[in-house]
């Protein structure tokens, strides 16, 4: 697994949960309480087991850890710019995922995401589906979406299975947007 999908797990632990819970889960699961190297690789089984654990811990599923982790980083600014520029709109944003994979390959060039296939069986009825099989993926990828749902302002259903996830846009302006601007905003001299 990439270093980066560790260190994400290891930062939203300890940032949301306490630097406590990241000691008792690294001790756990033999991973060094320092934590992961962004860059570093470590076999998909050490990932898996720090989620279990977690998810234990925390009296969760490990589904409901991964939609977490997904819902936090739609709120990390940075992760947010990134996505934001996939529409004006909540609708807009889930027809340009089949373009995500590509544009965090340009900001993350060795971190490999399968593609996605956006069908629409109606306005505002979208189903996502991942090219492979990935559910801890899509489990990410659903919290993510509920999160960005509430930055543009939906009311929204998703529901996930294995391979795919199902999205109803119930009220795509049901709440006050977030404020988004293509540049940030920069104090003059």
């Amino acid at each position: 697994m990439h270093g980066l999908v560790n260190r994400c797990i290891e930062v939203f632990l300890r940032s949301t949960y306490g630097n406590a819970l990241w000691q008792e889960v690294a001790a756990e699961t033999d991973v060094h309480p320092d934590g992961f190297l962004t860059w570093g690789n470590s076999p998909d089984g050490v990932t898996r087991s720090i989620v279990i654990a977690s998810a234990r811990r925390l009296d969760k599923s490990a589904g409901e850890l991964l939609e977490d982790v997904g819902a936090w980083l739609s709120r990390q600014e940075q992760i947010r710019r990134l996505l934001r520029f996939g529409g004006a709109s909540f609708e807009e944003f889930v027809e340009s995922l089949r373009e995500l994979p590509g544009r965090v390959k340009l900001v993350i060039p060795d971190l490999e995401l399968p593609g996605f296939a956006e069908l629409s069986d109606a306005r505002g009825r979208y189903r996502i589906i991942a090219e492979s099989h990935q559910s801890g993926l899509m489990r990410v990828m659903a919290g993510m979406l509920r999160g960005m749902a509430d930055d543009y302002g939906s009311l929204v259903i998703i529901s996930v299975a294995r391979d795919r996830i199902e999205i109803d846009v119930v009220l795509p302006d049901y709440s006050g947007r977030r404020r988004f601007e293509l540049s940030p905003m920069q104090e003059r001299p």
